[in-house]
């Protein structure tokens, strides 16, 4: 009588993995999961926009970042769409604390910066960088607040 559940759950494995299903036996390694998540925009962007806005803030203390209940739930919103990929808190977790993906967002923020004329070192730039934002109420500027 054993037989036929222990049958039922090779057949279930057997088609869900010609499906292309996840298994335990396929899970991805941390370095796959940084590249998937590094590679989809709309995860991607919200970590870039939240590091721009970081770094404006550190630099610029004139300038305040979007109150705390508007960060933990866009924060939690990023976190949402990357567990629906599939991906375990830890793996989410250990790719934002990765220091090398640390190390890549910060250069697109410094990137980024200088593209728009701001050198990302210089508070007065910077801090124009941020009021220009504000004033022209782009996507960016509405999450802002000068102090």
């Amino acid at each position: 009588m054993m037989f036929r559940p222990m049958r039922a759950l090779v057949a279930v494995v057997m088609f869900s993995a010609s499906l292309g299903l996840p298994s335990a036996a396929a899970t991805p390694s941390q370095a796959e999961v940084n590249e998937t998540l590094r590679n989809s925009p709309d995860i991607y962007n919200g970590l870039f926009t939240a590091a721009l806005i970081r770094h404006i803030v550190k630099v610029c203390p004139a300038i305040e970042p979007p109150g705390r209940l508007r960060r933990v739930s866009y924060f939690l919103s990023l976190y949402n769409r990357a567990r629906a990929m599939g991906y375990s808190r830890d793996q989410i977790e250990a790719f934002v604390e990765d220091k090398g993906e640390q190390a890549r967002m910060q250069s697109l923020v410094d990137n980024h910066l200088r593209r728009a004329g701001a050198e990302p070192s210089d508070r007065d730039a910077v801090c124009a960088y941020a009021r220009g934002e504000i004033a022209a109420q782009t996507a960016l500027g509405r999450q802002l607040r000068e102090n």
